[in-house]
């Protein structure tokens, strides 16, 4: 259907292994269309032939203020919780899916406990093929 049509953007988000575009039906752009990957493993770009464009995870005062947009200024109402709130902010080491995702799980959560916990399983170990992978995991399985 993609060959008949005219010009056209196909993208697959988030690939984790190497893959056959033609294999999965997906004809090589000749009309002027575009394939897009993202990816966090650069094997992936190299087997696809794509073209490499990194983007940094974000800054820290970037990511805190994500953080605090998503969790509530409230926060700062509760001043024994914020180094917990800080720490946790930072296990997200920028990520901004990771920094949406566990900020939304923390929205109202005021108990100083919550926030430990929330802590602890952060820092938890997940067996993984790669740390980056293993990073991703585990502060994704934190948030459900």
């Amino acid at each position: 259907m993609l060959a008949c049509k005219g010009k056209h953007v196909l993208i697959l988000d988030d690939l984790w292994d190497k893959l056959s575009p033609e294999e999965v039906g997906i004809p090589e752009p000749s009309n002027g269309s575009k394939l897009l990957v993202t990816t966090r493993l650069l094997d992936v770009c190299h087997y696809l032939d794509c073209r490499e464009v990194r983007v940094p995870t974000l800054s820290k005062p970037d990511a805190w203020r994500l953080f605090l947009a998503k969790i509530g200024q409230d926060v700062f109402n509760h001043l024994d919780l914020l180094p917990f709130v800080k720490s946790v902010a930072e296990e997200c080491a920028g990520l901004p899916l990771a920094i949406v995702t566990i900020a939304s799980s923390m929205k109202g959560a005021r108990n100083l406990h919550e926030w430990r916990n929330a802590l602890h399983e952060l820092k938890r170990h997940v067996k993984s093929v790669n740390v980056i992978e293993e990073k991703v995991f585990q502060q994704l399985q934190f948030s459900y």
